[in-house]
């Protein structure tokens, strides 16, 4: 930067990242005794937060009034058990699931409200604590709490580097906002710049990420900065390359959008259905379609197919049961509406009227979906050899006709042959939702080095941070992404207010 003007700063706690996990932390470090707090944050402030609607938590408030028994114990077992105990730290897990519940307490004593929700049919005990007003409300509350306690936000801001002194310990920040230089003399860093959704050098070291078919869905600016910065300083890493696939779904457009009735909903409400049929590229059937219906349990071995794509396949009868029957998969939101969104999706069971008219309309408009009579015509969209297709037709049909899956022992519920022409398929791949792991940190948060001693006053939270989950998303905790940057942001907080009091 040639030119450029020099901002000189004074801080107790520097937090970088103004996400959930930042502004969570700058605000627990205010409750906990510190008094000059900047965060720095190279956008406006919300990251990923803003986009989410959930927060994992065991036995908060919210369940205790409801009588559900939901025990920290069970879901640290949940947890490791998911894990294999491999690759993740167990204390880190441990105290981010003995804090959740509280962390429900305290967003409920700061004015936010919350309503128990499944994510998946049957899922009990109920974990997830959906947000009146989802993530952006809840970031609107955060950012107005932090300001009212003196929290400095200066957006537009974006940390470069962190400075060690003689000692080894934190002692400065260099960001840059606009033309300016701004040179920060600060006691401790708490690192929350979030995960690395938007920088494919990272997504990279995930074995089945596929830049071609895998669009990132969370905020453009979720780069790694933070695992680079600490890195530099002599930062380990942990889990770098766990990419969290949500879907699959067919691209997102205008041009996907059917008219139903009175609503708008995209394509993609068809393309997990359970009872149609899933084939990979080579016209192979590769999962259950069936075996949970939740978003992120399908969407790995989807990530995982020949090019990163799939295709759901059903016949006109299917097509006919669904629009008069409507959907089963509950969707994202475990048959909840959304607030914040008018028209994402059908209720189970609602009548689909005119289906079959828009599935053509789409067709027509170039959308990722075939219509036709001929199996031929059916592999050659999808890329497969037509005699590879019909067998796997073929097999699944045999299934249908005997009531059980001797494949993949799909639920006989869900066991709809493909028989009636036309012939439908729709293309689909895994989204990022977010790409967590980077830098290594223990219990307390602080950042650890290769020997895995603390790096003095240095602390970080969130997605930045490695350790706390493995390679694909855990489900059974449902809202763990968001919260575990709350409650990790939290943990930051009161450590640094130990570290510096």
């Amino acid at each position: 930067m040639d030119n450029v003007l020099v901002e000189n700063h004074e801080a107790d706690v520097t937090v970088i990242g103004g996400g959930g996990a930042g502004l969570a932390a700058a605000l627990s470090a205010s409750e906990n005794g510190c008094k000059n707090i900047i965060v720095l944050e190279k956008a406006g402030i919300g990251g990923n937060s803003s986009l989410a609607h959930d927060v994992f938590g065991t036995e908060s408030p919210v369940q205790k009034r409801m009588g559900v028994d939901a025990r920290k114990d069970d879901f640290f077992r949940i947890a490791m058990n998911w894990a294999h105990w491999s690759k993740i730290n167990p204390r880190v897990v441990r105290a981010f699931i003995d804090k959740s519940g509280d962390t429900i307490r305290w967003l409920e004593e700061k004015g936010l409200r919350f309503e128990l929700g499944q994510y998946y049919v049957n899922q009990s005990p109920l974990v997830r604590h959906t947000i009146a007003g989802e993530g952006a409300h809840l970031m609107k509350v955060l950012k107005k709490l932090c300001e009212d306690v003196g929290v400095r936000l200066l957006t537009q801001s974006a940390a470069k580097k962190i400075v060690r002194d003689g000692n080894g310990s934190v002692k400065g920040v260099i960001a840059e906002s606009k033309d300016t230089k701004l040179v920060i003399k600060t006691k401790s860093v708490i690192l929350a710049t979030g995960g690395y959704g938007a920088n494919p050098d990272f997504l990279k070291k995930s074995p089945y990420y596929n830049p071609d078919t895998m669009v990132n869905h969370g905020v453009r600016g979720n780069k790694g900065d933070g695992i680079v910065m600490a890195t530099e300083i002599g930062a380990a890493t942990a889990g770098i390359g766990n990419i969290m696939f949500h879907g699959p779904s067919a691209p997102r457009s205008a041009a996907s959008l059917m008219k139903l009735d009175d609503n708008e909903y995209p394509v993609s409400i068809l393309i997990r259905e359970p009872e149609t049929m899933w084939l990979n590229k080579l016209g192979k059937r590769f999962i259950d379609e069936g075996h949970n219906l939740s978003s992120f349990a399908s969407a790995g071995p989807a990530a995982q197919q020949p090019g990163g794509v799939m295709f759901t396949v059903f016949d006109d009868r299917t097509r006919q049961i669904m629009e008069e029957e409507g959907i089963i998969w509950p969707g994202a939101y475990g048959g909840q509406k959304r607030e914040t969104k008018k028209h994402t999706r059908p209720n189970v069971g609602e009548p689909l009227p005119g289906l079959g008219r828009e599935l053509r309309i789409l067709q027509e408009k170039g959308v990722a979906l075939k219509i036709t009579d001929s199996l031929e015509e059916l592999a050659a969209f999808i890329g497969a050899k037509p005699e590879v297709l019909k067998n796997s037709i073929e097999e699944y049909n045999a299934s249908c006709a005997n009531g059980h899956d001797a494949v993949f022992c799909k639920d006989r519920r869900y066991l709809l042959p493909m028989a009636t022409p036309p012939y439908y398929a729709i293309r689909g791949a895994a989204g990022i939702c977010d790409a967590i792991g980077g830098v290594k940190i223990n219990e307390h948060m602080e950042v650890v080095d290769h020997e895995e001693n603390a790096i003095p006053g240095l602390f970080a939270a969130g997605s930045t941070t490695g350790g706390w989950e493995t390679d694909n998303y855990c489900y059974e905790l449902t809202g763990h992404l968001l919260g575990f940057a709350l409650n990790s942001g939290r943990i930051a907080g009161e450590n640094v207010a130990k570290y510096l009091l």
